[in-house]
């Protein structure tokens, strides 16, 4: 019985992933969940990095004439892109560090809504933001600002949730933060659309 309580007491101490050398972060609200959802406001645990002179993303569902169920737990994240060349984002700053020349793995569910109905900043027409966009993934060291772009997504221009696999390898140097941004698909520069998030993953280092 002995060597087998030692065992236990060995993993009681050191998980999994640490035995392995595996680095693994957690973010912090990853399916955006809120007891007070609405229209331009930032989930807790997120940032806005949208154009400061522009709203702020959305916890969907119930606005703008969205009504998709969420992917996980009650609430998502909403991003658009507008005509007036602006786009939504949000970032985190991170437990740990993306460490340059490292892999990780992170994945994350994604849909449009065939409905997104809004006015563009300072304008009074309503308009449908249903056009294909993709997710840019940033790291951002806030130390020294610099960012570099780790992933991006195919166009999604579906309307049922799917989810996206990436890799991450930081090239340029270690990246204490992780930034989720919308932008234009291929063919619809500067044209309304929307991207819909929920369920974001552990980070999980591969390789170093």
């Amino acid at each position: 019985m002995k060597p087998n309580f030692i065992v236990f007491l060995f993993f009681a101490f050191f998980p999994y992933g640490e035995i392995c050398g595996q680095e693994m972060i957690e973010l912090k609200n990853p399916s955006f969940e809120s007891p007070d959802p609405g229209a331009g406001i930032v989930p807790s645990g997120w940032v806005n990095l949208g154009a400061i002179d522009q709203t702020p993303p959305d916890i969907q569902p119930g606005f703008f004439n969205v009504s998709i169920p969420a992917h996980d737990g009650e609430n998502y994240l909403g991003l658009v892109v507008r005509e007036n060349n602006t786009w939504e984002g949000v970032g985190q700053r991170l437990s740990g560090f993306l460490h340059k020349d490292s892999i990780y793995s992170f994945s994350l569910w994604l849909t449009r809504s065939n409905s997104y109905q809004s006015a563009v900043q300072g304008g009074s027409e309503i308009r449908n933001f249903n056009n294909p966009t993709i997710l840019k993934i940033w790291g951002y060291n806030t130390k020294t600002a610099q960012e570099e772009l780790l992933a991006e997504s195919q166009p999604v221009g579906h309307s049922k949730w799917v989810r996206y696999d990436f890799v991450l390898k930081p090239t340029l140097t270690d990246f204490d933060e992780l930034d989720l941004m919308a932008y234009f698909a291929p063919g619809f520069e500067r044209m309304n659309g929307n991207l819909l998030i929920d369920n974001c993953s552990q980070i999980v280092e591969t390789e170093k």
